[in-house]
């Protein structure tokens, strides 16, 4: 029974390591260095997960104190939301904080199998219970989105997961939306699709595989446009990188961790193998502007990089300063959940870096591709 668990949380763990791809030799427009306006403080953590509440207000897991924490861009702390605990208003491991509207963010907390509203403020709004095994990846509107692996289609050694897709109502917790078995509908490198958000227009938008992002016109459709990342570069990773991995491994089991001398194959596998394009989870978030951001993996040590989409077209690259955890849009404002450069005793304090990106203008075609900032009158 150990040794099966193991073998199953090493697999979820390489998939998004899996299909060895060639670089592109097309040459892209340099990223835009973004240089930021503010800069605030966040708590340690294991989550990644960041949301603005609206322009000045940005919310954060402290998964070691069982709370969400939000704050302002001048470094004024706003208020801690919830403790550890079962009642209304407490958590057991939360996995994911989003906006829901202004002013309001919702908690997920995967072991209670409960979705908790607040007002940024602190007041509790209402709580709604979510599937088990539910995965939430985001909200959007008065939706829940995300998906839970089919361990029926399970077997080892697979090199893609299957996925159930679904969208929760999020003042019932009803499945309003469910649909599995995904992977034949686009012509991926390995041959399926990962996690994905709604987009504006209708429909979604995957990423799958290395470097490949999948995108329906229609949530319901039965085929996709796949298109490879025209700025994908292969890379291996940084030891940073192999370390986070590792640690990663270790917390797969909760209160049973993975032994270290059980993880380092897995560990030399991912060292010796390119890393993936998208820097996951929440990987794909859309602006006000219906303009797709995606999060990307090169350096992730001095700088970070994030792709800018506009429908299906690659329209350039930005670049932001230290390692990029999580990051969130509203209006005219970027917030990047950041680890800055370790210390002197290894360890790497978190905080927030805030953009502005009123005057970010970027364009798809061939011959003005890329991005740049507005010149102000």
């Amino acid at each position: 029974m150990f040794r099966s668990y193991w073998a199953v949380a090493a697999t979820l763990a390489l998939t998004l390591a899996a299909c060895q791809d060639e670089p592109t030799d097309h040459a892209m427009p340099a990223p835009l260095a973004l240089l930021p306006a503010a800069a605030s403080a966040a708590p340690l953590s294991v989550s990644r997960h960041i949301a603005l509440a609206d322009d000045q207000t940005a919310c954060v897991i402290d998964s070691y104190e069982f709370r969400v924490v939000c704050g302002r861009r001048d470094g004024e702390e706003v208020v801690a939301l919830g403790r550890e605990g079962d009642g209304p208003g407490e958590f057991r491991r939360l996995s994911l904080v989003a906006r829901v509207s202004l002013g309001r963010v919702g908690v997920v907390d995967a072991r209670l199998n409960r979705l908790t509203m607040f007002d940024a403020t602190g007041d509790g709004v209402s709580a709604v219970a979510v599937p088990p095994m539910f995965f939430a990846d985001g909200i959007r509107e008065a939706t829940v989105f995300g998906s839970e692996v089919d361990m029926t289609a399970y077997s080892p050694g697979d090199s893609i997961l299957t996925r159930i897709y679904s969208e929760l109502d999020i003042n019932s917790g009803e499945v309003t939306w469910m649909r599995g078995n995904m992977n034949g509908i686009a012509d991926t490198e390995c041959g399926g699709l990962d996690k994905g958000v709604p987009r504006p227009t209708g429909g979604y938008v995957f990423w799958a595989c290395r470097r490949e992002l999948v995108f329906l016109d229609d949530r319901d459709a039965d085929a996709a446009t796949v298109v490879t990342s025209p700025a994908y570069r292969e890379e291996l990773p940084s030891e940073r990188d192999v370390e986070a991995f590792a640690e990663g491994l270790t917390r797969l089991g909760g209160r049973m961790p993975m032994p270290r001398a059980a993880a380092d194959p897995y560990v030399e596998t991912f060292r010796e193998d390119p890393k993936r394009w998208f820097n996951v989870p929440g990987a794909l978030v859309f602006d006000s502007r219906d303009r797709l951001w995606v999060a990307t993996t090169p350096d992730r040590d001095t700088f970070s990089y994030f792709e800018v989409w506009i429908g299906t077209e690659y329209a350039g690259s930005v670049r932001v300063r230290d390692r990029a955890m999580g990051f969130d849009l509203f209006q005219n404002t970027l917030a990047v959940l950041v680890e800055r450069q370790p210390g002197p005793d290894g360890i790497a304090l978190r905080g927030i870096d805030w953009y502005d990106i009123g005057d970010l203008d970027c364009r798809a075609s061939e011959s003005e591709r890329g991005c740049r900032l507005r010149r102000r009158s």
